[in-house]
């Protein structure tokens, strides 16, 4: 089992101990993606800082979203006087998505599939297939033909 030193508002990847690919694996995540960890036996979704705007290198730490970033500001306050606290940490999902992808960036769907980790993981010929049938949905009837009225005419509409 990972452990890792809660010491700072963030997850820091070089905190983590007793788990080289978990560490390895976080590392690699593209900036803004997110991954649902288990910290303190805890479940959340955590995001991965975005890149240094001077040099473009990758920040190594996570930022914790939603129900997780409550748990960890926790457990940071709490311990801070004694230097932080050490706890386990699991990896629960593998598929990592840019903030806004199915949960929001806020965790709200944690382990719901992540579209954007699916997407840049296709082929690219399935890619070219995904984006020609997003295309047709145009002439899939979904549009509205005729005239939508006035504001008034729809505020009209509501009380009814």
């Amino acid at each position: 089992m990972a452990h890792v030193n809660v010491s700072d508002y963030a997850l820091w990847i070089k905190h983590i101990h007793g788990d080289d690919e978990l560490r390895s694996y976080l590392d690699a995540l593209a900036p803004d993606a997110t991954v649902s960890l288990r910290i303190a036996g805890e479940a959340g979704v955590w995001r991965k800082m975005s890149a240094y705007k001077t040099t473009g290198r990758p920040t190594p730490g996570l930022s914790p979203l939603g129900p997780a970033q409550a748990l960890w500001k926790e457990l940071y306050k709490a311990n801070k006087a004694r230097g932080g606290i050490v706890v386990e940490i699991e990896l629960v999902s593998e598929r990592a998505g840019a903030v806004g992808s199915e949960d929001g960036g806020d965790g709200r769907n944690a382990g719901a599939p992540a579209v954007a980790a699916t997407w840049e993981r296709a082929p690219q010929a399935e890619r070219a297939a995904a984006w020609e049938a997003f295309k047709a949905l145009r002439t899939a009837g979904w549009r509205s033909d005729g005239p939508y009225g006035t504001r008034d005419e729809w505020y009209a509409e509501e009380g009814r």
